[in-house]
């Protein structure tokens, strides 16, 4: 990589850092609804244009990062170790989300956590993305255990596993509560008991 190109993506890296942060600040302050995209640009002193670029959608300023760790979640799947049941890498991969989450100042975490449970659009918007990887952690599934076309476990269990990773974000079905750390903790070790007394010998890595 030259010089040049690295500047380049350094300094795309600091703009979407940015941009993310004051939509953050600025819909946990005013509301999501009442924040519009050429206040953020503005606030960046970027165009409307340039926050496109790098989110797709206004809940994605919301949700920036997630692709990559839903990403890692998927390429952790594929290279756990032989004898490691999916089950275990799920919960790992939950447990450094909170860790994360937990690293984050506080305000930006608190920040976060209220926004997702005031805005259904951006929960919606968490799920649908969730989807996309339970799509291929279904596909994994599948393969692994040699499932049938009709065989409908692979699904399933890739759905249910994916509630790992949302209450990792501190995200429970009801939205208007915020959990501590500790809350987050206690709840992926009570999920992960609950699922291990069912699902501890499915898809162990052969």
């Amino acid at each position: 990589m030259t010089d040049d190109t690295g500047l380049r993506e350094r300094k795309k890296r600091e703009t979407r850092r940015l941009l993310a942060q004051l939509a953050i600040e600025m819909f946990a302050e005013r509301g999501f609804e009442a924040v519009t995209i050429a206040e953020i640009a503005a606030a960046a002193n970027v165009s409307d244009k340039t926050v496109f670029n790098y989110f797709p959608t206004k809940e994605d300023l919301v949700l920036d990062g997630r692709d990559a760790i839903e990403a890692e979640l998927i390429q952790a799947v594929r290279d756990r170790p032989r004898g490691e049941s999916i089950l275990v890498t799920m919960k790992r991969h939950a447990l450094e989300i909170a860790a994360r989450m937990t690293a984050l100042p506080a305000e930006r975490r608190a920040a976060f956590r209220k926004i997702v449970a005031t805005t259904p659009s951006v929960h919606d918007r968490m799920r649908q993305l969730s989807l996309r990887y339970e799509d291929q952690l279904t596909e994994i599934l599948a393969e692994e255990t040699s499932a049938g076309a009709a065989d409908a476990t692979p699904r399933a269990v890739a759905s249910a596993l994916g509630i790992l990773t949302r209450i990792a974000f501190g995200v429970g079905a009801d939205r208007r509560k915020r959990w501590s750390h500790a809350e987050v903790i206690a709840n992926i070790e009570a999920v992960f008991s609950l699922f291990e007394r069912g699902l501890a010998g499915y898809a162990v890595r052969r």
